[in-house]
């Protein structure tokens, strides 16, 4: 067995291998002598078949599974000589030949590329975090105290409204008729939740007390029960009860209520924790939204390397099978059938998946360079 290595460059490499026939050979008997000591054929004992019997038998797998086996060591052989390099992905055939004599291929395959990433701090861009206004303020602490109040009936009857809870019965139909998974009893809901299709809470509003009222609407072309996205539906709704939320007192008692591992805790307090709080979610929000993507993009500006190609070939097709499921069938065939659009969309792609593949290596190596890790416990 001959094998080598080259560099291509530091992110590439081909492995070649030549494997001889006596080699090949060699291999095929070893298979066929394990598979005779496992195997049970009529008129022989257990582990006492005759190899020509298994290779009669068993010939054609014998030879693709001792040419997979040839084919691993070769390929172990190979990423050897290229050292300490990470070899990333599967590797990907360039040639493969078999000749009377021997077995000739040449595997290309990907590998983590040389980089030198310093003074990334100085790409930060500079960024301001406005503070909290007393109105926000104010309004999270009345949001909070909404949020912690129970339910209760409303002592003197009106319309529903808007943020009311209502105790109801529905059921929707199809084509006439009623949908198993579309029927409820004394079913609380929020008004202004959002919870069901987009019709039936603003649907309710102004409904009195056990008024039974039908809605004529539809599900959205995405709804999750694929056999129901887009068809019309009539739902036939039956207000009990109406119920509201009414805000506890803004006192030390509710701060200590919000939040109970702190004994001291008091209004005042808690106003300056919800600012904390506040100041914290704007400032993930500007990250998320706007500095996040400066600093990849001044990051991907700022450092050159290569590219292990066969990851960018993945990225092209992965972007590629997105775009293709998005499309509307008729669309759809015209790729199907044309090699060449799909050619066209390749070159179309292939800027935005070598930048993907540039970001997740940059990513990838700073995390190294600042001994970032993530358990089991924190994935999950």
């Amino acid at each position: 067995m001959k094998v080598s290595s080259k560099l291509i460059n530091s992110a590439n490499g081909i492995i070649s291998a030549t494997i001889s026939k006596a080699v090949i050979d060699a291999k095929k008997k070893q298979m066929a002598e394990k598979i005779a000591k496992t195997t049970k054929v009529d008129g022989f004992r257990k582990g006492k078949v005759p190899v020509q019997v298994i290779v009669s038998r068993y010939g054609a797998q014998i030879t693709q599974d001792s040419q997979n086996e040839i084919i691993r060591e070769a390929y172990e052989i190979g990423i050897k000589e290229f050292g300490t390099a990470q070899v990333l992905g599967n590797p990907n055939f360039e040639k493969f030949e078999e000749k009377d004599d021997s077995l000739e291929f040449e595997m290309k395959v990907s590998l983590r590329p040389a980089m030198k990433i310093t003074d990334y701090d100085k790409l930060i861009p500079d960024y301001t975090v406005e503070e909290p206004t007393e109105d926000e303020i104010k309004e999270a602490i009345e949001k909070a105290a909404k949020a912690i109040a129970v339910p209760t009936k409303l002592k003197k009857k009106r319309a529903l409204k808007e943020g009311d809870i209502a105790i109801i019965d529905f059921e929707g139909f199809v084509d006439g008729k009623s949908l198993e998974n579309a029927a409820a009893k004394n079913f609380s809901l929020e008004i202004g939740s959002n919870r069901l299709i987009d019709g039936f809470e603003a649907g309710m509003v102004g409904m009195k007390y056990d008024e039974t009222k039908e809605l004529n609407l539809k599900f959205p072309e995405g709804y999750h029960a694929t056999d129901l996205a887009g068809k019309d539906v009539k739902f036939v709704i039956t207000l009990h009860e109406i119920q509201e939320r009414v805000p506890v007192e803004l006192t030390d008692d509710f701060a200590r209520q919000l939040i109970p591992n702190d004994e001291t805790m008091t209004l005042l307090k808690l106003k300056d924790v919800v600012k904390e709080t506040l100041k914290a979610e704007k400032k993930s929000k500007l990250f998320n939204e706007e500095l996040k993507v400066k600093l990849l993009e001044a990051l991907v500006n700022a450092f050159d390397f290569e590219l292990p190609e066969l990851i960018v070939e993945e990225e092209i097709n992965a972007i590629i099978n997105n775009r293709l499921r998005a499309l509307p069938e008729e669309e759809l065939k015209v790729y199907q059938n044309s090699k060449e659009k799909i050619e066209e969309l390749k070159k179309e792609v292939e800027p935005e998946a070598k930048e993907r593949v540039k970001t997740t290596l940059i990513i990838d190596e700073l995390a190294k360079q600042e001994k970032i890790t993530i358990t089991d416990q924190e994935v999950s």
